[in-house]
């Protein structure tokens, strides 16, 4: 599984707005996905492959600000959320 697969899955998993659950279509985070494994690629890149969980988490945040307009309160409701796809990615 690449980590592209897995970061959709457990977007897929997570459900973090929502979405899934109200009937959008499977592929609803897939943008998201890419982003999160494009950015989280270039990072590892910057730290010769030693990301922190705390970085991937902040990096899911970000994305997740951009892409749904949430405000910093909005984005701090999900916390949890992101910290869950951060742990499975950086064990």
């Amino acid at each position: 599984m690449t980590r592209l697969d897995l970061i959709n899955e457990l977007l897929r998993y997570e459900d973090i707005e929502g979405l899934l659950s109200m009937g959008a279509p499977d592929d609803e985070y897939e943008s998201e996905a890419e982003m999160i494994a494009d950015r989280v690629g270039e990072a590892e890149e910057k730290t010769n492959d030693k990301i922190t969980r705390e970085a991937v988490e902040n990096i899911v945040a970000t994305v997740w600000k951009e892409m749904f307009g949430l405000s910093d309160e909005h984005a701090r409701r999900r916390k949890d959320a992101f910290a869950a796809v951060a742990a499975r990615l950086v064990p």
